[in-house]
């Protein structure tokens, strides 16, 4: 196969998106738009006439160019309409010798023989009805839910509503650049129809919300935020339980993206949910961080 390098200004994002749409492991992160607000470059090896991509997105440091891995894109390396075409190691020699070191999350369909650190991300086939979805619930899990029970959900929740909810409760230690990407995100997200935010109002202040995303076969829990009252609550519990009953017996995936934090995976687990693995790979010089 014929792996070309193209700058960002020379990709055609009509059939890279078309690419990304019939990629057997298609992720929303790969969409030409996603990478436009979550990466400040990105560059990519493309097959023929967009067969398989990869977005190499990179950054500049001390006059080095490196590739790095965005926040808020859980997953990229190589997407492939066909099979044949998953051959990470032969992509990466065909990085250009300008980008001095990369670190690059990959995707649960890519393989790697080398170095790499793994990663788990946890996932819940919807393929069964509510009530055979529900029995594979902890016992913790279930209490949880039936206390929640006399919360009312929240639609359509304005995204500076959610942000000002995260800033708050700012445990991930975003940073002002990070809240400015992720209100641009999700507002390109549902302009397309693509995301929505899901919430409990306590005596009508957002207490508990978290941005889904729809897309392929995967619904994505990008992001979540609680105060102490929405914790006290467990309204975190009524809205995942609601997206689980809504979208129940079809054939998405309710991807919680990770988490390597046991007390957060633990939650992810008490819906049933099983872990994916993915890796990451670290490769280059180490002057670069």
């Amino acid at each position: 196969m014929a792996i070309k390098y193209l700058k960002q200004k020379d990709i055609d994002k009509t059939k890279w998106d078309n690419c990304i749409d019939n990629s057997i492991n298609r992720m929303i992160y790969a969409k030409s738009f996603y990478l436009d607000i979550v990466c400040q470059n990105w560059d990519a090896l493309i097959v023929d006439d967009y067969v398989a991509v990869m977005p190499l997105p990179y950054k500049s440091k001390f006059g080095l160019k490196y590739i790095y891995h965005p926040f808020f894109a859980q997953q990229l390396g190589l997407f492939f309409t066909d099979n044949k075409y998953n051959n990470l190691e032969l992509f990466l020699k065909h990085i250009p010798r300008k980008f001095v070191k990369y670190e690059l999350s990959c995707n649960h369909l890519n393989t790697f023989e080398g170095k790499k650190i793994e990663r788990l991300n946890y996932i819940l086939k919807l393929n069964k009805p509510y009530n055979e979805l529900r029995k594979s619930f902890n016992t913790n899990t279930k209490r949880n839910i039936k206390k929640s029970n006399t919360l009312l959900l929240s639609r359509n929740i304005d995204v500076d509503e959610f942000l000002d909810l995260k800033k708050t409760n700012n445990i991930n230690n975003l940073t002002e650049d990070n809240f400015k990407i992720l209100k641009k995100l999700f507002n390109e997200l549902t302009n397309k129809k693509l995301a929505e935010i899901v919430g409990v109002k306590e005596e009508g202040k957002l207490v508990s919300a978290a941005i889904f995303v729809n897309y392929g076969n995967r619904i994505i829990y990008l992001f979540s935020a609680s105060n102490e009252k929405g914790k006290e609550k467990n309204a975190m519990f009524k809205i995942v339980n609601s997206i689980i009953t809504e979208n129940a017996d079809n054939n998405k995936v309710l991807d919680f993206e990770g988490s390597m934090i046991e007390g957060v995976a633990r939650f992810f687990k008490g819906f049933g949910a099983k872990a994916e693995k993915y890796f990451r790979i670290n490769i280059g010089l180490k002057i670069i961080r």
